[in-house]
């Protein structure tokens, strides 16, 4: 067996930073080792992001670039694309950042010497909030009656019942959508005599079990479930293309947030699925559901690392859902 000297290891080491790494080869190699370390739904965002900022800079090597070049790119998709400043901020640059500082690091074998987005990002507009993310009563009961009227369409059984389920369960969950659109028939069991909702597909990629609200019983979703003939309850695999970027999932939910908006004409000021989210978490506030109870039933991270600690109880969500009040409409 022939052993490489380590002066031998340091000439090979030195070949391939000589190399040219464009933006597109750095992304693969960062997703490749954060395959299993990051959530799939990180995954597609980074690289969304990171394929924008190849196409900006073409073949340039990723060591030659620079803090300026990183501040034109995001005024161009501020400018050419028309990404919102908070947006870009938020989504376009701390992918950036992120990759470029595991490319720096020891675990992304110092490709580059440093972080080029460190320290970038766009002046953003002072906007003054027009109106309040949740719902208002009128646009909840709208909502809400048109998914109760929706029959079954036997061409399109899916597309129907995400219709008819999906807004009664944001309702009563605070679920993102996709999170809900996801579900399958496995998701829905009996435990300790608790009916919950296992959800496997989140954005930080964890499982989320929550208690079912009574009301939801009590309308048929659990007879719906059983009597479903698809194991995916509101979306059908063979309609959407196998190597799609957008999971059918996904598909369905932006499909149900055209579908509200276009059947309630609900105010464009509102997310027609995400106004699910504010509306529960202010209902669950009213209702004196405490803090850590309702961050557990959305899946919204904690607050200190103190609380981290602090794991309710199926029994203890179960009863904060109990004071979950009824949507009457």
């Amino acid at each position: 067996m022939a052993y490489r000297t380590e002066a031998e290891s340091d000439v090979e080491a030195s070949l391939r930073k000589t190399e040219s790494v464009s933006a597109y080869d750095l992304f693969d190699k960062w997703a490749a080792y954060s395959t299993d370390k990051r959530a799939a739904n990180t995954l597609k965002r980074y690289r969304s992001s990171f394929r924008s900022l190849a196409a900006f800079v073409g073949e340039r090597d990723v060591r030659s670039l620079t803090s300026d070049d990183l501040f034109a790119w995001a005024e161009w998709r501020r400018d050419h694309d028309g990404v919102s400043a908070r947006a870009i901020n938020k989504n376009d640059l701390v992918a950036a950042s992120s990759i470029f500082r595991w490319a720096a690091g020891r675990s992304g074998k110092q490709l580059i010497s440093s972080n080029p987005a460190a320290g970038v990002s766009l002046d953003e507009p002072r906007i003054a909030a027009e109106r309040a993310r949740t719902f208002r009563e009128e646009e909840i009961a709208a909502i809400l009656r048109a998914a109760s009227t929706i029959e079954n369409d036997a061409e399109n059984p899916t597309r129907s019942n995400a219709r008819r389920w999906c807004p009664w369960l944001a309702a009563y969950s605070g679920a993102r959508i996709a999170e809900l659109t996801s579900l399958e028939k496995r998701d829905i069991r009996n435990e300790a005599g608790i009916v919950v909702v296992d959800l496997r597909v989140t954005k930080a990629g964890e499982l989320r079990t929550i208690p079912l609200h009574g009301h939801l019983i009590e309308q048929g979703f659990l007879n719906f479930v059983k009597t479903s003939q698809s194991e995916t309850l509101f979306y059908d695999q063979a309609r959407h293309r196998k190597n799609a970027e957008t999971s059918p999932a996904e598909q369905q939910a932006k499909a149900l947030a055209t579908w509200v908006r276009a059947t309630v004409r609900l105010d464009p000021r509102v997310d027609p699925n995400h106004g699910w989210r504010h509306t529960w978490k202010t209902r669950a506030l009213g209702a004196g559901i405490e803090e850590r109870l309702r961050d557990a039933i959305t899946g919204h991270r904690v607050a200190s690392v103190g609380r981290r600690y602090e794991t309710p109880s199926l029994d203890m969500l179960s009863a904060a859902m109990k004071r979950f009040p009824r949507y009457d409409v």
